[in-house]
């Protein structure tokens, strides 16, 4: 047929194929615009997953503002770094206290108390075996040190006993002059529980006590408020709940455990950011441009500016809790003239200085009184909309998509009875040019055979 089509109007001389061709371009209109509505519904589905990102988002951020945990953050400040250094947990009581660290945790060491001229030093001439014994922590270990053990044997020989009780041999060149090696043998623990105590010497090398010599103790002490606790690390976690201390040297500080505001802070600042994000992908998506005659992909989709209109006053409710705070207005929110909202950051953080247990009580509601927070009710309403297949985008989503889908099915068949209803003409355009080409044809034989028939009657 397309063969057919294309020489339409030879035979007629008529423009059979321009009429043709301008009779379906309008005949498709229709079809045009069943596409733009398609089109539409197809950008309608992509924006409705933007919306729900945001709104998602903005669930998570009031979900946050709804958690007990979120109200427990701690900060902590020393007047003096030097002497120890502190961290604290979620939760940890608030509070000021006076520090000082009277002694650092120490690990016992022992060292020899002559040098010998290398490391390969017989430190047992005598011809015999002798033994060596020490203790830790009133466990007792006994050494065989055979006749011509160097010193290095010696401290492979402890630190390779299966029985080690926890220390470590080493040789030092701490020395001057012509005898410069010493041994030294080290606790692997500090503190007290560490302890050597050497009960059994070689003939030929004397240790002596280095640290915790005279029974000065090897554990640490500190001072909090006046009360001193000795512990057996530079590390302590059970005297503060929640507060490790870190030792680090002898000293005085003043600690100060506060409330963590900056945290809720940054929550309450990146919501209103949220929230600015999602009312301003409604208004633009919603919009329609008289000059073009287009809508926006959410233009006529009244759930969607009925749900902002929700979440509007769902925000701006207050909530009944004794108290300063009652209200976002209270934090700081301002609403603009064009629907965008503003946060006055010096409101915010002198609410949460001066009324830290307002604003938590005005988040999380009081459950004692059946109070539903700010934060429980933002986040209700936000399900409502986000839910999995039942909520709002899910419902408007399936919508659009089951009008993609009879759309589709609608510009199809128009489609099909274009084409067919074409085919038809362009058959009848066909015998419309062969007759009109016949005609042609008869009316140029007549026209001959009359003006035959003149000149015969002319030459007579």
């Amino acid at each position: 047929m397309a063969g057919t089509i294309s020489i339409l109007g030879m035979g007629s001389g008529l423009q059979l194929q321009d009429i043709l061709d301008q009779l379906k371009a309008a005949d498709r209109a229709p079809i045009t615009r069943l596409k733009a509505k398609q089109l539409q519904a197809k950008d309608r589905v992509a924006e409705l997953d933007t919306l729900k990102k945001l709104l998602l988002d903005l669930k998570d951020k009031a979900l946050t503002l709804g958690l007990s945990s979120t109200y427990l953050g701690r900060s902590v400040s020393l007047s003096d770094s030097s002497p120890v250094s502190v961290s604290v947990s979620s939760g940890a009581s608030t509070g000021s206290y006076n520090i000082e660290v009277i002694r650092l945790a120490q690990y016992s060491a022992w060292r020899s108390t002559s040098g010998f001229a290398s490391e390969d030093s017989v430190i047992n001439g005598t011809g015999s075996t002798e033994t060596f014994t020490y203790e830790v922590n009133g466990k007792s270990t006994s050494l065989s040190v055979a006749s011509g053990t160097t010193l290095q044997q010696l401290a492979a020989l402890i630190n390779d006993d299966p029985n080690n009780p926890g220390v470590t041999a080493s040789v030092v060149k701490d020395g001057t002059g012509a005898t410069p090696y010493k041994l030294l043998i080290q606790s692997n623990t500090l503190g007290e529980s560490g302890r050597i105590s050497i009960t059994k010497q070689l003939t030929d090398i004397t240790l002596a006590e280095e640290t915790g010599t005279g029974g000065s103790s090897l554990d640490a002490e500190i001072k909090i408020d006046g009360v001193s606790y000795t512990k057996g690390s530079n590390e302590i976690t059970d005297i503060l709940t929640g507060v490790t201390f870190t030792l680090q040297a002898t000293g005085q500080t003043t600690l100060s455990i506060t409330t963590d505001t900056s945290g809720i802070a940054a929550l309450v600042k990146d919501f209103v950011t949220g929230l600015n994000e999602y009312f301003q992908e409604v208004n633009t998506n919603s919009s329609y441009d008289t000059d073009t005659g287009v809508g926006g992909s959410l233009y006529g989709v009244t759930s969607i500016q009925l749900f902002k209109s929700q979440v509007i006053e769902s925000v701006s409710d207050k909530v009944d809790v004794s108290g300063a705070i009652t209200s976002i207005f209270d934090l700081g929110f301002e609403f603009a003239r064009d629907g965008t909202i503003s946060i006055n950051e010096d409101t915010l953080n002198q609410a949460l200085s001066e009324h830290f247990n307002d604003v938590k009580s005005f988040f999380l509601g009081d459950t004692d009184n059946n109070i539903t927070g700010w934060a429980d009710r933002v986040n209700t309403i936000l399900r409502t909309a986000t839910k999995a297949n039942t909520g709002l985008i899910d419902a408007e989503k399936s919508a659009a998509n089951s009008q993609i889908n009879n759309l589709d099915e609608q510009i199809t068949s128009a489609e099909a009875r274009l084409e067919k209803k074409y085919e038809i003409l362009a058959r009848q355009f066909l015998e419309l040019d062969r007759y009109m080409n016949n005609m042609q044809s008869i009316s140029s034989y007549l026209s001959q055979q009359f003006e035959a028939f003149n000149n015969a009657l002319k030459n007579k």
